[in-house]
């Protein structure tokens, strides 16, 4: 497979990945904020969407529309959530002769859907209907690359992207909320809002219901950052997700062996570390261990574009 075929199938995968995890992110943050009956809490809401997305924006004279539309369908904001369709159907149209027409016509009404989607009602009252048909569009793509693919070369470095971009989610939506919850102690508006918060971060990952199942109790801290880091048998899980970085490595070059110094001898050594992890290892900063885990998922990318995407 040509380099560039191998990279373009690569964003695809994370570009479609980003875009359904801000799309979330959006839709349970800024709705959760309407429900509370504290007003900052709005503000707090929209700042943290800047926040987890990576937008820098002078929200001091900013309208609450404003915000939302550069978060959702700015053209010129390159980690908008149109950019973010965009870029992953150019990367689709790029390797067409490498995905099935199903796939193929599947991203290009999710990109249709956000890009011609009016932005007055977008702006005003249609933030609950964008939100919940891009998620469904996004999860048809997904289910048309599972059910419409071989399970070749292409197949394997799309989902490499998928679960790369995944985990950096997982961890960059933590990450925000721990922030807000930093924020939210200055107001003094009462510990239930942590609490809260947990539960937000479960409802942006979809985790919410199996994370009750698998500890019997009410999400807290402590077992929601276990349960989003270590579960390796739950997709919604950084573990979960490296594990299948590494087992699409491995499938690329059935042949090639790991040796120290390998990308998959790399990419199998971070993993492992996951393996023997517990929370009571870091509980007392948890934000600088997930910014670590995050630059390891960053060295992992980077190691993977200089195996197989430098050309």
């Amino acid at each position: 497979m040509l380099s560039r075929v191998a990279d373009n199938l690569f964003w695809m995968g994370r570009y479609l990945e980003r875009s359904e995890h801000f799309v979330r992110f959006l839709k349970v943050q800024y709705f959760s904020s309407i429900d509370l009956p504290y007003p900052q809490m709005r503000e707090q809401a929209l700042l943290s969407v800047l926040d987890m997305v990576g937008i820098e924006l002078n929200t001091d004279n900013a309208k609450e529309s404003d915000i939302l539309f550069s978060v959702g369908l700015d053209e010129n904001n390159p980690v908008s959530i149109l950019s973010s369709v965009f870029n992953g159907r150019e990367n689709a149209r790029s390797v067409r002769d490498s995905l099935s027409t199903e796939v193929w016509e599947a991203f290009n009404k999710y990109y249709l859907f956000v890009s011609t989607y009016p932005a007055d009602v977008y702006k005003t009252r249609g933030l609950d209907d964008f939100t919940t048909n891009a998620i469904n569009h996004c999860a048809i793509v997904k289910g048309k690359i599972h059910h419409t693919l071989i399970r070749n070369e292409a197949f394997h470095f799309l989902q490499i992207g998928k679960h790369v971009e995944r985990a950096i989610q997982i961890i960059r939506i933590m990450l925000s909320k721990m922030t807000d919850i930093k924020e939210l102690d200055k107001l003094k508006l009462g510990s239930s809002l942590e609490l809260q918060q947990w539960n937000i971060v479960l409802d942006c990952l979809e985790a919410k219901d199996m994370c009750r199942k698998y500890y019997h109790s009410l999400p807290t801290k402590n077992n929601t950052v276990d349960f989003l880091l270590f579960t390796h048998d739950f997709p919604v899980s950084v573990a979960y997700n490296l594990d299948y970085v590494y087992r699409h490595l491995r499938l690329i070059n059935k042949t090639k062996d790991e040796k120290p110094g390998s990308l998959e001898f790399k990419v199998g050594k971070i993993i492992n570390t996951f393996r023997y992890q517990e929370i009571e290892d870091f509980k007392d900063d948890i934000p600088l261990f997930l910014e670590q885990t995050l630059d390891k998922i960053y060295f992992i990318c980077n190691e993977i574009h200089n195996e197989y995407f430098k050309y």
